[in-house]
């Protein structure tokens, strides 16, 4: 059983298999009982506070916003410590996923930089904050980033089996989003593995999700992101992983990342470098890297240079996939630069 207290004890290490996934049972099981300690409560004024510190560090990609893991970690401790004493209340739940918050973005800010032991440790901290905070969509959505972050590492398996913990978890109570997002990291394993009807399941799955979604009723922060370009994106992104098994499915990946790229707003210059690097690897998929190489011309001048990140990643996938095209001058070209904003940072 997961209790308040045990949360704040966690030091789960990098893991694969049984060991992750033991890790992260417990979140389906309900919070052992509370017995408040002597301590000093929370005031609404000290939470408001905290959430609005929150609320700066989720924009930490920010160029200039100075905020490293340090920061988020120096405050995920001042919590800890204030939650060992705190009575179990509606502030003390708040202030639980204000910690479940402060997790996650020290496992994506470690995950942007490939630290993926310290981002795996956080993100699985953040399920179970989350889970001490009664908040399980926000936890199903940090177990669909730990999923994401299987799949990036190889370790299908595991990522598939996180998923299935996400959706059994939420199977009452997830909204059409939450839905959508999770049938999305399904079909990623499925791509992973060359599934192709499965994937096609998964897919629409997600697609009839995003459809039911109710506009009207918003959604929280934690999942607003996930709008009809983001949708398109994602989804072209799995398309793609799926061609490298089955390459009559690249013109699939092609159409949806460019329908993605139509719609992002022009300011989500890192999602839209993502759209860019992703549709140049589907060009060489279907034998077109010159029109790859345009992208990624493109995409070069969106990249922080200071901290390339996930982005660098996967400009590096790029450039290892067009090896097979190197008697082009143009790829040569292309490579070379990818290869001078790895040196430069």
């Amino acid at each position: 059983m997961i209790n308040r207290r045990g949360v704040l004890r966690s030091t789960s290490a990098a893991a694969t298999g049984a060991a992750l996934l033991g890790a992260l049972g417990g979140w389906l099981e309900p919070l052992a009982g509370w017995s408040a300690r002597t301590g000093s409560a929370f005031s609404t004024d000290e939470v408001v506070a905290l959430e609005r510190v929150v609320t700066l560090f989720r924009d930490w990609r920010t160029a200039g916003a100075g905020l490293g893991p340090s920061a988020v970690l120096g405050h995920l401790g001042d919590v800890s410590d204030r939650l060992r004493g705190a009575p179990d209340d509606a502030l003390t739940g708040r202030v639980f996923l204000a910690g479940a918050e402060l997790a996650k973005i020290a496992a994506s800010m470690h995950f942007d930089t490939g630290a993926h032991q310290l981002s795996q440790r956080y993100y699985v901290i953040a399920v179970q904050m989350a889970t001490a905070a009664k908040q399980r969509s926000f936890a199903a959505t940090v177990l669909a980033a730990l999923a994401r972050q299987c799949y990036d590492l190889g370790a299908t398996a595991d990522g598939l089996e996180i998923v299935g913990l996400a959706q059994h978890g939420t199977r009452h109570n997830a909204s059409p989003t939450l839905r959508a997002m999770l049938a999305t990291r399904l079909a990623w394993g499925h791509a992973q593995r060359g599934e192709v009807y499965a994937f096609h399941r998964a897919v629409g799955a997600a697609e009839e999700s995003f459809a039911a979604r109710q506009l009207a009723r918003p959604e929280p922060h934690w999942l607003a992101g996930l709008d009809v370009a983001e949708m398109a994106g994602v989804i072209g992104a799995r398309f793609r992983d799926l061609a490298h098994h089955e390459p009559t499915q690249a013109h699939h990946a092609a159409t949806y990342i460019s329908r993605a790229l139509a719609l992002r707003a022009l300011a989500r210059t890192r999602n839209r470098a993502f759209d860019l690097i992703g549709l140049a690897r589907v060009h060489l998929l279907t034998g077109e890297p010159e029109r790859g190489c345009a992208l990624v011309g493109e995409a070069l001048p969106m990249i922080d240079q200071r901290h390339p990140g996930r982005v660098g990643r996967k400009l590096a996938d790029w450039n290892r996939e067009a090896t097979r095209y190197t008697s082009l001058p143009i790829v040569r070209d292309t490579q070379d630069r990818v290869c001078a904003l790895a040196t430069a940072t």
